[in-house]
């Protein structure tokens, strides 16, 4: 009898012991972004730089978080979809593209001209004060 029930429960345990890993989530893998800065702006061309969008910049800080004007929020990267999840850019969604990138979509899900990219680390703002900030 404890043979027979030994038996049987190594039956039951073998599927999965067999089984294969599971697929990738829908969407991609999830990952994070660099932490620090991200500044946002419109593209130029070969004849005007940039325009800063500085209402639109925002900080990447620990546990898939972001702040804006001292209001955190949080945020999912799936794959290359970069998602604000809460917070006050709740709802805005970008693509990333390279390490430090990443480019509004709208709400058709295609992209638009704003662009944010890595400025730095967020210590950088606070490192000799509040005026260095400003500078």
């Amino acid at each position: 009898m404890i043979r027979t029930a030994a038996a049987a429960l190594l039956l039951l345990a073998a599927p999965s012991v067999l089984a294969p890993p599971a697929l990738a989530a829908p969407g991609g893998t999830m990952s994070t972004v660099s932490q620090g800065r991200w500044t946002c702006e419109l593209p130029g061309d070969a004849t005007t730089p940039p325009t800063p969008q500085a209402a639109d910049n925002f900080n990447i800080v620990p546990d898939s978080s972001y702040v804006v004007a001292g209001q955190r929020g949080s945020y999912l990267l799936l794959g290359t979809k970069f998602t604000m999840t809460s917070g006050p850019f709740a709802g805005r969604r970008f693509v990333k593209v390279g390490a430090s990138m990443l480019v509004r979509l709208g709400p058709d899900g295609k992209r638009e001209p704003l662009r944010c990219v890595r400025a730095g680390a967020v210590r950088d703002d606070f490192a000799s004060g509040p005026e260095t900030a400003a500078d």
